[in-house]
């Protein structure tokens, strides 16, 4: 670990962690006497797994060194291809090499080294050889011998999945649907509530399968045979109860705020997954399959692999995801290729005249290194030319790289690609927006899941009333329980049963007398709207206490009269304002700015942004140690897209004049944290801002006393004036000693030192 470079009183800690184990073993329910282990590490623990981690560390430089002396030869998918010699998994390993007399004694003696350094042992009675098709029979027998491994002639399955899967892949794959059976078996008799399955749903039986999907295309059949399990256990009434399924699965998988519960649809899930491939593979891959192009040109071969077959199968998804983000310009086509940003249309998919050549370089002065704005005005449509001169681009050339459209940050994730699977989906249709209103309200409303779920059923009429029940031939009449009094309807139930009027009666602050000639659902959705959050909360814990009463009715022959329905709304409504938890804010409210210390200089930056005519202004202002100011400036900016960007347009104006300054140490402070963030990291941002930032890494790159720090709003007046005034006043300065008269006030309060 000191080589690893972990600090001394960690390592302490760690090996006090480890030294003071003890262990008893019981025998016939009597403790023995206690004993501590001289080597090895405790599994169970949670600090194991990352000790096993850096245990493996050991193992890994060993075959690295050995591959290196050529003692120990690893595996190749492709000629070219890189190879392959151990694959670890926290204490599970797959090494390869050389079905030969001297490859099994370079492995049997680095497995040796490796348990006198680290006390782990090499469990044999566990361990499996599988050999190559082209291995004779002496040569199996001679490493199998030498090793003490016994040898397989199938191999096995790793962390769960099958090494190897035939022409039978749904048979390979069935042992997942077992352990989701396991797993909704142990909790059928816990009488989980709606809200309660919902998440045991997505947080458990979902994420299954999902380290297997991530590496295989599940076949269609299996991933509904997983659905209909999940189904099965969502609508059920208890162990081995069958439930009525109130609607189809695939409905159950729309956003909430479409209408639906937000479960996932495995066989787009699948293909989300698929999407995602890390390093390592692609690496193998791309040597095999695609060595002179990329993924997106690759095709599928001939003889190709199973799993290349399911990672080939996702490249559609990547092709309707991605979009360039402009550098040079050289590499992308005007009009066959995705480069212009929230375009509805994608590509343009035309050819311009007057244009010389088809690439986005063409548009580009490469002098000033800015838009063309006569050229792109010219050729374009208004809406498209304001699109593209929206475009940031960077000061300091870069290349043209592909990014994740879904995500601001450019990076691809699972979830932005399952959504756009999902609004590809023929069959997917888009809910009026008063519904889809109601139903963002509700799933932000602070009551408990089950009372979500249960407003969710009543607005899609999925409630077992009788009305309901008498149609699927389950009930001997439709009449409602409580009163006789008519068929039991949603809209009897809740609003016309005299028991339900008698509660709405007490709970007055709630006006129910609007909407009253429309449907019920109707009339549940337009309430969710137009009332309070607070009384709309009050309003659902009322449904749903009414339809407890009803079943209490039918169940338990017990009824409770209005005014007792109220005291437990509103006594349950009480309880949930007592358990909510308060806020805290991040910062004090009345943090102000601070003094550099010493010979450092503080450079405040701050955006200001106007929508409707897409432009904003920066305020930046330089203090030394004594709070005088050294530089403000103010700059107005055309074209700008977004806040995001405005505030990214006056990082890069801070640091243009923290180059420009003589100082020791530099500190860039704003209160934008996620720019802040982006300029103190040196990997490459593929955002929309992505080109500004990486002018300010450029920057950065030329001094090593620049630093970036976050503050509160509060701690950035002076800059935040600056930028907003100059957005009124639409005028541009740089002073030197001073800050312009409208700021003279604040910057003098900013000058008076605070006490520490």
């Amino acid at each position: 670990m000191g080589n690893m470079g972990f600090d001394m009183r960690w390592i302490d800690l760690i090996m006090k962690c480890i030294t003071t184990v003890s262990y008893a073993v019981i025998i016939n329910e009597n403790r023995g006497r206690p004993f501590q282990p001289t080597m090895g590490l405790r599994q169970g623990d949670p600090p194991s797994p990352f000790l096993f981690l850096i245990c493996s560390k050991g193992l890994s430089a060993l075959m690295r060194l050995a591959k290196t002396k050529g003692l120990v030869k690893g595996a190749k998918a492709s000629r070219k291809g890189p190879e392959i010699s151990h694959l670890l998994f926290v204490d599970d390993c797959i090494l390869f090499g050389e079905a030969t007399e001297k490859g099994a004694r370079a492995l049997k003696e680095i497995l040796k080294e490796y348990e006198v350094s680290s006390g782990q042992c090499v469990n044999f009675n566990k361990s499996t050889i599988f050999y190559s098709t082209n291995t004779n029979e002496e040569s199996k027998a001679v490493v199998s011998t030498m090793l003490g491994v016994r040898s397989s002639s199938s191999p096995e399955k790793y962390l769960g999945l099958p090494n190897i899967v035939g022409r039978r892949k749904k048979e390979a794959f069935l042992n997942w649907i077992d352990r989701i059976a396991v797993r909704i078996e142990a909790w059928s008799s816990r009488f989980l509530s709606q809200g309660g399955k919902e998440i045991f749903i997505k947080l458990i039986l979902q994420a299954i399968p999902t380290y297997a999907m991530s590496c295989f295309l599940f076949p269609k059949s299996l991933c509904e045979k997983i659905e209909n399990k999940i189904a099965n256990f969502l609508w059920q009434k208890g162990a081995g109860k069958r439930g009525i399924h109130w609607c189809q699965w695939k409905f159950l998988c729309r956003p909430k705020e479409e209408g639906g519960l937000g479960f996932k649809s495995m066989a787009q899930f699948n293909i989300s997954l698929l999407a995602k491939q890390e390093s390592l593979v692609a690496q193998v891959f791309k040597a095999k399959y695609f060595p002179e192009s990329n993924f997106l040109n690759s095709r599928l071969g001939n003889s190709c692999s199973y799993v290349w077959r399911n990672i080939w199968a996702a490249k559609d998804t990547l092709k309707k995801g991605l979009t360039w983000r402009v550098g040079t310009g050289q590499n992308i086509s005007i009009s066959d290729d995705a480069w212009i940003p929230n375009y509805a249309n994608i590509r343009l998919l035309s050819r311009f005249d007057n244009l010389q050549c088809d690439k986005v370089a063409e548009l580009i002065d490469s002098n000033s290194r800015e838009w063309n704005r006569e050229l792109v005005v010219d050729t374009f449509p208004k809406e498209v030319a304001d699109l593209i001169l929206w475009i940031s681009l960077a000061v300091a050339p870069h290349e043209d790289f592909l990014v994740w459209n879904g995500e601001p940050s450019g990076e691809f994730s699972v979830r932005s690609s399952y959504k756009l699977l999902q609004s590809l989906d023929p069959t997917a249709y888009a809910l009026q927006t008063i519904y889809r209103d109601s139903y963002k309200k509700l799933w932000r409303t602070d009551i408990p899941t089950k009372i979500k779920v249960f407003i969710w059923k009543t607005t899609w009429n999925y409630l077992a009333t009788k009305v309901s029940m008498h149609a699927r031939r389950l009930a001997a009449n439709s009449s409602c329980p409580r009163c006789s009094g008519g068929e039991e309807t949603l809209n009897h139930l809740f609003r016309v049963c005299p028991v339900s009027m008698a509660v709405w009666r007490v709970l007055s602050d709630i006006n129910l007398a609007v909407y009253t000639q429309v449907e019920f659902v109707d009339w549940l959705t337009m309430l969710l709207i137009s009332i309070l959050l607070t009384k709309c909360r009050t309003f659902c814990v009322a449904l749903w206490a009414i339809w407890g009463e009803r079943n209490y009715c039918i169940h338990d022959r017990t009824s409770r009269s209005g005014q007792e329905i109220v005291s437990f709304i509103l006594s349950y409504v009480k309880e949930l304002d007592s358990i909510k938890k308060t806020s805290h804010n991040t910062f004090p409210v009345d943090i102000k700015w601070r003094h550099p210390s010493g010979q450092e200089v503080k450079v405040n930056f701050d955006g200001a942004f106007d929508g409707r005519n897409k432009c904003s202004a920066s305020g930046v202002v330089a203090r030394d140690s004594s709070g005088q100011v050294l530089v403000s400036s103010t700059k107005i900016h055309r074209g700008v897209d977004s806040a995001f960007a405005a505030e990214a347009l006056a990082c890069r104006r801070a640091t243009q004049i923290a180059l420009e300054m003589e100082s020791t140490n530099m500190i860039i402070e704003g209160d934008s944290l996620s720019t802040i963030k982006k300029c103190m990291k040196n990997s490459l941002d593929k955002s929309q801002i992505g080109p500004l930032i990486h002018d300010v890494h450029q920057m950065k790159s030329r001094r090593n006393n620049l630093k970036f720090k976050f503050i509160p709003r509060s701690a950035n007046k002076l800059a935040h004036l600056l930028a907003t005034e100059t957005l009124k006043r639409k005028e541009e300065m740089y002073l030197l000693n001073r800050a312009p008269w409208y700021a003279e006030s604040q910057a003098r309060d900013e000058c008076i030192r605070e006490p520490d």
